[in-house]
């Protein structure tokens, strides 16, 4: 036991690295997307060698935590016990002899007195209890790499490459929660997990939400889902239980919850443990941190999935919590991670799901002060004003980024779902992302791909706020069909992609080179692949032409190669194609677009495609676009068929051939509606040769795939009936054919009838075929010879319905042939049976020389049959084909044993009777041979094939029976007879006298009591008696009876009774088998017989000899080849063949149609519609109750709305008349809703993502950048210098920068002499705000506090002014790039990105004093540009001056910028600033971005760009 190696399966790659996955097959909501398997009820067992090489792998990279030195906590309280400061016990702490003793007085220091060892605990865990629930789990240092952790889940412990990364926070106790509540959220967390494939982290503890979470799992997952506990190791408790010596050991763990105490035991739900230890015991929330650290590492991994590279998104889901939980949240959400808060659950959740909907400066300090005393009740009062603040700022701003905040409401749980709650919280945050465009919804549709959730992207994604073409969603239709996801391909077929423009030549070989690896198709390719003379895949991966190998190979060789091979090769090098979608959509589409080759017939080759894997609903879709269905469905039965042959699993090959029944009823359904219909245009179908199937027919691949469901249809039967009586009426009775072939004259008479309706199928076409398709003057035509296939000409020859005619029509029906062949034949036995009884003299008669006659006249025919070759298959292949026929090889060995009885006969006269002895034994194998002819019966052609598969159980019989039969005689010979040297005897005794007493003649010499002296030899000298059986001479015999007699009775008791019985159970089966199915198949092997006889001449033997002698006379002579006029095979040209596959498809659609309306009247449809009609109502109900809520909703907020208006002017009229001196003793009340409708007013374009503020917001956030200095919390309420903030006490920063020159801001603190709102020497104090205030002789900030004193970052104190020059210029790709409902005109605009930053900004930067372009400019431009520059400037149009809310402003220091617009209007100026630009440097990278609010760009920097696009009037 120990972990489990990494399952063998399809590769995926992170970041370069290959990793193998377990096969994930997808479907949709609600079942599982990742066909994984079911949950583990016991371990994975390794066999030593993977065990030791996992035990290294961890000793070497995974380590843990331990105090080595022993320091009392608190050594001077009296209440500090024994012990250390680590929290360990003395008696419990771990002891290392090379460390020395500490010095007294030593402080504890976790750098110095915690060390690093090899992990001791890893391995296999299992819970104590009834249930055998089986995890992994490690012991890993606190300092472990998130690198090496990621790569023990996945390589180490086999866990596949997650598709969503689920963290759950929240309450680390235990709660309560409303039990429909919990219900939900269990039911919608397992969904989300199951339909996505995510791993779900939490904090591993068998309480709080971690326990929640397990259950959830426990109690509503059908499938293995990943849940991973992260927990701390000095808070386990019974954790000894997890050591091992040896690593790797399992171990079995105690839920022992009773005497835990301050610990908390692991949660036997979980099937991942990750033991963060630091060397520590008792302490909480260790692992955060390395938490924190492996999910940002998990979601920064891009994986390659089915050609395409995906980041791991990751979500935050929060269910109630405490304070640690809202650091969690704030943490996350300013990393960019989603967060779903659970309204309902308790506390934190509940706070922030309340407040959510306010804006941002409705979220007071009282507000949150009350919301905690409500919710957080009797700790309540643990909590510090200072607190209080910290909540209220943070809550402000996990509200003020809406886009990556989402609640799911207590009300619409049952409604909404939490997997969908999750799932939409990633979408909103993929909208706010900084993408433009086609990659914004382009990542959108990956994720949702991934997730396997076609109803997101149908109502989320598909909308109608961008165009899609039916390009960009080719790479998404390429990972739907690898994935096996065929709700997302019915979608993108839905949407507008064409199988002709997606599916290219170098597009199916990379499909085929992304078969699941443990199939078998893929087996098969890599054994063409490797009879190419490679030995490794990836040096020579699988090309088109192995694919034709192996379907020739499926469908038999009477079919053409698929895919030319000279071809393939042409294309080998473009099957390694990656495909990658990192950046647009259309990368993927242009990288083949330059060497692509489209496929003529991408219908079927998608449909082989799904086929060969056994993937039906993939199947079902393509298939239902297929124009030749009905070829098309038998030969995916045919396949199919085929592949469960050699299919080794059972499962697989039980649904192979359930699909392949599926596919052969589709076929005939389709052919049932088209007979329905049209019977002629049916009858076409069957022998229409199809181009797109190797060249073969209907009629073809049902009889190679045993199709007796399809030949048994009522309409195949029929043409089939009319094949068989030519052009002969099928109402002429069997009296008059005897008659006519008695005495042809007869046929003149009118005593038989002709089929009215002789039209070929071009007169069909051309009568037939009006108002479906074009009509043509020659509708039917051969193709071209060089094509190899034999054209079905017209009979040339007399008038019909001439005599002369209606000779040849009756002497050429199949019918009149058979009778003529069966009365031949028949003769041929009594001429053989009176030669061999009669007149087989020492030299033949002339008799016997007209037998060798008629058996040549048959041999003749056997070998046009094998040398006909219309198809041009080839000698082999034809001979295959030929010798496969049981009746065939019947043939061989009559024909053969015939030879040598000939020779033998002939040779000499000491060998005549020999001769005589063939010819006899060949006599029997041609009168079996008769039972062919009878085949044609419907009386006896079932029981002739009753008796065939008989005669294959009987074998088996044999087999077993032999054991017996040899075991008893040589038990019986040995026992009764000593050194018998006569093999003839042993024989007899061994096997034939046994043989013989099955049926009754029991053996008298196995009782002593029946020895005669006289009837054996006792030497053996007599060859004709037997070997006196053992005796004294006396004729007293010496064996033991009683042994010889149990024996024989043993023998009849098993051999008689058992095995005789066995037989006769296996022949009733046999006969009950076919007699169920008699009609099936015997219209089945009917066909064989009636396509013999249509296709031989119509002379009979031995006069068929002069058939064959013209046939080899016309080839040899006039080189004219041999082909047949009766074969079952007609090809149309293009326009006739369109017209009938575009009748079929139609036909198709009414089948399908038909089966809906049938599927639609079942009982289960009936109940599930019901069903849907109620929910339907149920919901209805519920808006029409809501409706009524939102309509006084709304009348409340127009009439909060009306009195903030009010109460606005009247404050502003009481400030206005106090100002004049007039005074009121009477206070203004003022509702405390108005405000949020004054919050409401400030709302601008952004309302629907980050919330809009009154104040700065940037430069209050948290972290100041760049550094490890965090700020005070200011919320907005506290921004305003007017506002008293009672404790405000900010931290003072003052980052050290190069560039200031003499300036030292520490030197302008102490001396405080600046001259602010003023020049200054070289420096320009004043602000574009006004008059600021300066305290203390520091400037303050206009727009208010930021939470941080000092200069921070920036150069100097007070306002830092910045130039941002706006290039813009008129789009060139506006049209590429216009999504729906765009009027406006685009702009390009010119940014930068600098080497260690991630996103672009505008060319500009801090003005140095005295200087006009900033230096970052200047950096970008040629020196002898710069005066052409400024002098654009100066033409250019001010489109902003002021404040520039940036997070590095501080108290007394801010950024003010001025934005000047320069349009480059004609191409002579782009140039000239083009040539201009710094032609290289590896610091700066420069380009022209469309200009759209979802540029990657500062957030500052956007309003100005929006006022460039207002001023111009472009699109923003």
């Amino acid at each position: 036991m120990g972990n489990a190696k990494s399952q063998p399966g399809r590769r995926d790659q992170v970041d370069g690295s290959e990793l193998y996955t377990r096969n994930l097959r997808s479907s949709h909501r609600p079942a599982t997307a990742d066909g994984k398997k079911k949950k583990k009820t016991s371990p994975k067992f390794l066999d030593g060698e993977t065990l030791g090489v996992l035990n290294s792998w961890v000793s070497q990279n995974i380590r843990k935590k331990e105090c080595v030195s022993f320091i009392l906590r608190d050594p001077g309280s009296p209440n500090a016990g024994d012990i250390c400061c680590c929290g360990h016990t003395k008696d419990l702490h771990f002891q290392d002899p090379s460390v020395s003793p500490v010095t007294p007085g030593a402080i504890w220091d976790p750098q110095k007195h915690v060390r690093e060892f090899p992990s001791d605990a890893h391995g296999d865990l299992t819970f104590s209890g009834t249930s055998k629930i089986w995890a992994k789990y490690v012991r890993a240092s606190s300092d472990t790499n998130p690198r090496l952790l990621f790569e023990l889940m996945t390589q180490q412990w086999g866990l596949s490459i997650p598709s969503l990364l689920i963290s759950v926070t929240g309450g680390a106790k235990n709660f309560n929660i409303n039990p429909r509540l919990k219900n939900q959220f269990s039911r919608g967390l397992v969904t989300a997990a199951q339909s996505t494939g995510a791993w779900i982290i939490t904090g591993g503890s068998h309480a709080g939400v971690m326990k929640h979470v397990g259950e959830a799992v426990r109690d509503f997952s059908d499938s293995e889902i990943v849940l991973i506990g992260i927990a701390t190791w000095g808070i386990v408790h019974n954790r000894r239980f997890l050591l091992s010596e040896a690593g790797g050991a399992p171990a079995v763990y105690p839920m022992d919850e009773g005497s835990q105490g301050d610990l908390c035991c692991l949660d036997n739900n979980h099937t991942h443990f990750i033991l963060v230890d630091d060397g520590s015991h008792g302490r909480y929330g260790v692992e955060i941190p390395l938490r924190t650290k492996l999910e940002k590492f998990i979601s920064e991994q891009t994986m390659e999935k089915g050609g395409t590279a995906i980041k791991i998104p990751i979500v935050c889901v929060v269910l109630e919590g405490g304070p640690g939980t809202l650091d969690t949240i704030y943490n996350s959400m300013c990393n960019n991670t989603p967060c779903v808060i659970v309204e309902g659950s308790g506390r934190v959740a509940d706070i922030i799901a309340q407040v959510s909907s306010l804006s941002p400066s409705r979220i007071t300090i009282a507000l949150v002060k009350e919301k905690l005393q409500n919710l957080f009740g009797d700790t309540y009062s643990n909590f510090s004003q200072q607190q209080i603040i910290m909540w209220t700022k943070k809550i402000q701003d996990i509200v003020r980024m809406g886009s990556l905040l989402t609640v799911l409401r207590e009300e619409r749980a049952g409604e909404q779902g939490m997997d969908v709650a999750i799932l939409q919280a990633l979408l909103k945050a993929s909208r706010s992302t900084d993408h433009y465009g086609q990659e914004n919804w382009d990542h959108q549709l990956k994720l949702a791909v991934s997730w396997n959730r076609p109803d997101i992207a149908e109502t989320q994604i598909f909308t109608d706020d961008w165009s899609w073409k039916p390009a960009d969603l080719h790479p998404s239709l390429m990972i739907s069909l690898i994935d096996n996801k065929p709700s997302f391909v019915r979608l993108f077929l839905e949407r507008g992609i064409t199988l002709s423009e997606f599916l290219s030549w170098e597009t199916l070989t990379y499909l085929y080179n992304n078969t699941e690896q443990p199939s078998l198709i893929h087996s098969k390719l890599g054994r063409q692949v490797a009879l190419d003379g490679s030995r490794d895949f990836r040096e020579l991966p699988i090309q088109l032409h192995h694919v034709s190998r192996v379907l020739q190979e499926l469908l038999g060789d009477f079919t053409d190669p698929l895919y030319p091979e000279t071809r393939s090769r042409r294309a080998r090098a473009l099957a390694q194609v990656n495909i990658k979608m990192n950046g647009k959509v259309s990368s993927w589409k242009e990288s083949l677009e330059p060497v692509s080759h489209h496929l003529e017939h991408p219908e079927r080759d998608l449909l082989i495609w799904c086929i060969v894997q056994n993937r039906a609903e993939l199947a079902d879709i393509v298939w239902s676009l297929s124009p030749d269905c009905v070829v098309a469905a038998l030969a995916c039965s045919k396949i199919l068929k085929a592949l469960s042959k050699e299919e080794e699993d059972t499962e697989s090959k039980q649904d192979m051939m359930a699909l392949a029944d599926v596919y052969e009823e589709r076929a005939m359904g389709v052919f049932s509606e088209c007979y329905r219909n049209d019977e002629r245009r049916a009858e076409l179908l069957l022998i229409h040769v199809s181009p797109k199937w190797g060249k073969t027919t209907c009629l073809e691949l049902a009889q190679e795939s045993q199709g007796r469901l399809f030949m048994s249809q009522g309409g195949v039967q029929m043409f089939l009936t009319k094949t068989w009586w030519g052009k002969l009426s099928v109402e002429n009775g069997f009296i008059q054919i005897i008659l006519c072939m008695l005495f042809f004259p007869l046929i003149y008479s009118g005593l038989i009838t002709y089929r009215m309706d002789s039209r070929t199928p071009q007169s069909l076409f051309k009568n037939s075929m009006n108002g479906f398709g074009q009509r043509t003057q020659n509708s039917i035509k051969s193709q071209h010879r060089a094509q190899g296939i034999p054209r079905a000409p017209a009979i040339r020859g007399p008038r019909p319905y001439s005599c002369f005619w209606k000779f040849l029509v009756f002497f050429n029906a199949p019918v009149v042939k058979f009778y003529y062949n069966v009365v031949s034949y028949v003769g041929f036995l009594w001429l053989f049976a009176y030669v061999l009884m009669i007149d087989f003299q020492t030299y033949p008669s002339w008799r016997e020389y007209l037998l060798y006659a008629w058996v040549l006249s048959i041999l003749s025919e056997e070998l046009r049959q094998l040398f006909y070759d219309p198809d041009q298959l080839g000698f082999i292949t034809k001979s295959i084909q030929y010798i496969s026929e049981f009746w065939n090889r019947v043939d061989t060995l009559a024909l053969g044993l015939f030879a040598v009885g000939l020779i033998c006969r002939l040779v000499g006269t000491d060998t005549v009777y020999l001769g005589r002895v063939f010819l006899s034994l060949d006599f029997m194998i041609f009168c079996i041979r008769l039972m062919h002819i009878f085949t044609v019966s419907k009386v006896l052609g079932p029981k002739i094939i009753i008796l065939r598969r008989m005669v294959k159980d009987i074998f088996f019989f044999l087999f077993l029976l032999a054991i017996w039969i040899i075991s008893y005689g040589v038990a019986k010979q040995s026992i009764l007879v000593t050194n018998e040297p006569r093999l003839y005897w042993i024989f007899r005794n061994v096997i034939y006298e046994p043989y013989l007493t099955l049926f009754g003649q029991i053996a008298t010499d196995v009782d002593g009591l029946n020895f005669d002296p006289s009837k054996c030899t006792e030497n053996a000298t007599n060859s004709t008696l037997p070997k006196c059986v053992l005796n004294d001479g006396a004729g007293n015999a010496l064996f033991p009876e009683w042994l010889t007699i149990i024996l024989m009775c043993l023998y009849l008791l098993l051999a008689n009774i058992l095995l005789l019985n066995l037989l006769i159970a296996m022949f009733s089966y046999t006969f009950g088998d076919v007699e169920s199915h008699t009609d099936q198949v015997w219209k089945f092997y009917r066909f064989g017989l009636i396509k013999e006889y249509n296709e031989r001449p119509a002379a009979p033997p031995p006069f068929i000899l002069f058939s064959h002698f013209y046939i080899v006379c016309k080839y040899v002579l006039c080189k004219h080849p041999t082909r047949s006029h009766k074969v079952l095979r007609w090809v149309l040209d293009e326009t006739a063949e369109a017209s009938l596959l575009s009748w079929e498809s139609y036909m198709r659609d009414n089948y399908e149609e038909s089966q809906q309306q049938l599927n639609k009247q079942s009982q289960e449809y009936l109940v599930k519609d019901t069903a849907e009609s109620v929910s339907a109502v149920l919901g209805l109900l519920k808006i029409e109750r809501g409706s009524a809520g939102h309509q006084l909703e709304g009348r409340l907020s127009v009439l909060e709305e009306q009195v903030a208006q009010s109460s606005h002017y009247l404050k502003w009229i009481i400030s206005a008349l106090t100002e004049k001196g007039f005074s009121s003793k009477t206070r203004i009340l003022v509702h405390s809703s108005s405000l949020e409708n004054e919050d409401k007013a400030v709302l601008g374009a952004e309302s629907l993502g980050e919330r809009a503020s009154l104040y700065h917001v940037n430069a209050r956030i948290m972290q100041y950048p760049l550094s490890k200095v965090s700020r005070y919390p200011v919320p907005d309420e506290m921004v305003p210098w007017e506002v008293e903030f009672p404790g405000y006490d900010p931290p003072l920063y003052i980052a050290v920068r190069n560039d200031r020159g003499s300036y030292d801001p520490n030197y302008e603190i102490s001396q405080k002499n600046r001259k602010y709102n003023a020049l200054d020497g070289i420096y320009d104090f004043r602000s574009s705000c006004g008059i600021y205030i300066v305290k203390d002789g520091l400037p303050l900030n206009p727009m208010g506090r930021t939470g941080l004193t000092g200069v921070g970052s920036l150069r100097w104190f007070g306002p830092n002014h910045s130039l941002h020059p706006v290039l813009t210029r008129w789009s060139l790709n506006f049209m590429d790039f216009s999504p729906r409902k765009m009027s406006r005109k685009m702009l390009d605009v010119l940014v930068v990105k600098h080497k260690n930053n991630e996103l672009w900004a505008l060319p500009g930067g801090t003005l140095d004093p005295g200087q006009k372009i900033p230096p970052k400019l200047r950096s970008i431009l040629k020196t002898q540009y710069l005066s052409e520059f400024l002098a654009l400037l100066g033409g250019g149009t001010e489109v902003f001056r002021g404040y520039l809310d940036d997070p590095r402003n501080t108290d007394n220091s801010w950024i003010e910028t001025q934005a000047v617009n320069v349009h480059l209007e004609s191409l002579e100026s782009m140039e000239r600033l083009q040539e201009n630009l710094q032609e290289s440097n590896s610091e700066i990278s420069l380009r022209w971005q469309l200009l759209d609010r979802k540029i990657p760009l500062y957030a500052n920097e956007k309003e100005i760009l929006q006022r460039t696009a207002e001023h111009l009037g472009a699109h923003y």
